[in-house]
Protein backbone atom coordinates (compact mmCIF):
# COMPACT_ATOMS: atom_id res chain seq x y z
CA UNK A 1 0.00 0.00 0.00
CA UNK A 2 2.50 2.59 0.59
CA UNK A 3 4.32 1.82 -2.93
CA UNK A 4 0.84 2.80 -3.98
CA UNK A 5 0.86 5.92 -1.87
CA UNK A 6 4.54 6.66 -3.18
CA UNK A 7 3.51 6.59 -6.97
CA UNK A 8 0.88 8.97 -6.40
CA UNK A 9 2.72 11.33 -4.73
CA UNK A 10 5.51 11.16 -7.40
CA UNK A 11 3.29 11.50 -9.95
CA UNK A 12 1.19 14.33 -8.61
CA UNK A 13 4.16 16.44 -8.05
CA UNK A 14 5.60 15.59 -11.84
CA UNK A 15 2.14 17.03 -13.03
CA UNK A 16 2.88 19.48 -10.86
CA UNK A 17 6.03 20.39 -12.47
CA UNK A 18 5.04 20.02 -15.60
CA UNK A 19 4.43 24.09 -16.30
CA UNK A 20 6.84 25.51 -18.10
CA UNK A 21 6.77 29.53 -16.83
CA UNK A 22 9.87 30.99 -18.51
CA UNK A 23 9.89 29.41 -22.38
CA UNK A 24 5.96 30.14 -21.46
CA UNK A 25 7.00 33.74 -21.25
CA UNK A 26 9.70 33.99 -24.00
CA UNK A 27 7.41 32.53 -26.52
CA UNK A 28 5.04 34.66 -25.35
CA UNK A 29 7.46 37.95 -26.04
CA UNK A 30 9.71 36.92 -29.16
CA UNK A 31 6.78 34.93 -31.23
CA UNK A 32 3.60 35.77 -30.51
CA UNK A 33 2.22 33.61 -33.39
CA UNK A 34 3.86 30.16 -31.98
CA UNK A 35 2.04 30.96 -28.70
CA UNK A 36 -0.63 31.99 -30.08
CA UNK A 37 -0.97 28.56 -31.52
CA UNK A 38 0.33 26.69 -28.70
CA UNK A 39 -1.05 28.42 -25.80
CA UNK A 40 -3.41 31.17 -26.76
CA UNK A 41 -7.02 29.58 -25.61
CA UNK A 42 -9.61 32.20 -24.39
CA UNK A 43 -11.82 29.83 -22.96
CA UNK A 44 -11.48 28.25 -19.31
CA UNK A 45 -11.97 24.87 -20.04
CA UNK A 46 -8.88 24.62 -22.85
CA UNK A 47 -6.79 26.68 -20.96
CA UNK A 48 -5.86 24.23 -18.76
CA UNK A 49 -4.49 22.11 -22.00
CA UNK A 50 -2.33 24.97 -22.39
CA UNK A 51 0.52 23.75 -20.34
CA UNK A 52 0.20 20.34 -21.65
CA UNK A 53 0.38 21.02 -25.29
CA UNK A 54 3.30 23.27 -24.24
CA UNK A 55 5.28 20.12 -22.40
CA UNK A 56 4.34 17.89 -25.17
CA UNK A 57 5.88 20.57 -27.95
CA UNK A 58 8.84 20.79 -25.55
CA UNK A 59 9.38 17.16 -25.87
CA UNK A 60 9.29 17.06 -29.36
CA UNK A 61 11.70 19.95 -29.87
CA UNK A 62 9.59 22.14 -31.40
CA UNK A 63 11.48 25.46 -30.47
CA UNK A 64 14.30 24.12 -32.44
CA UNK A 65 12.51 25.17 -35.94
CA UNK A 66 12.69 28.77 -34.07
CA UNK A 67 14.49 31.72 -35.55
CA UNK A 68 14.81 33.19 -32.04
CA UNK A 69 18.13 32.25 -30.43
CA UNK A 70 16.27 33.29 -27.15
CA UNK A 71 13.63 30.88 -27.98
CA UNK A 72 15.69 27.95 -28.32
CA UNK A 73 18.07 28.44 -24.94
CA UNK A 74 14.29 28.29 -23.32
CA UNK A 75 13.42 25.99 -25.04
CA UNK A 76 16.96 24.01 -24.27
CA UNK A 77 16.77 24.55 -20.76
CA UNK A 78 12.69 23.62 -20.72
CA UNK A 79 13.78 20.83 -21.89
CA UNK A 80 15.66 19.81 -19.26
CA UNK A 81 13.12 20.00 -17.00
CA UNK A 82 10.35 18.73 -19.17
CA UNK A 83 12.21 15.15 -19.64
CA UNK A 84 12.96 15.41 -15.78
CA UNK A 85 9.19 15.73 -15.49
CA UNK A 86 8.20 13.15 -18.14
CA UNK A 87 10.87 10.74 -16.14
CA UNK A 88 9.20 11.71 -12.69
CA UNK A 89 5.65 10.77 -14.44
CA UNK A 90 6.67 7.56 -15.28
CA UNK A 91 7.86 6.78 -12.65
CA UNK A 92 5.00 7.86 -10.43
CA UNK A 93 2.69 5.83 -12.92
CA UNK A 94 4.86 2.52 -12.59
CA UNK A 95 5.10 2.54 -9.08
CA UNK A 96 1.61 2.86 -9.15
CA UNK A 97 0.99 -0.38 -11.27
CA UNK A 98 3.73 -2.33 -9.09
CA UNK A 99 1.49 -0.86 -5.85
CA UNK A 100 -1.41 -2.38 -7.79
CA UNK A 101 0.06 -5.90 -8.48
CA UNK A 102 1.39 -5.87 -5.28
CA UNK A 103 -1.89 -5.34 -3.07
CA UNK A 104 -3.69 -7.70 -5.28
CA UNK A 105 -1.14 -10.49 -4.78
CA UNK A 106 -0.23 -9.35 -1.11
Amino acid sequence: MSVLSLGFVVLFIGIAFMGLPELNRTLKQHDRQQWDSLLGSQGRFMASFDRLTLFFWTLGRGFEISDNIDIQYAGHQAFKQATRVKYTILLGTSLIIIGFIISLFG
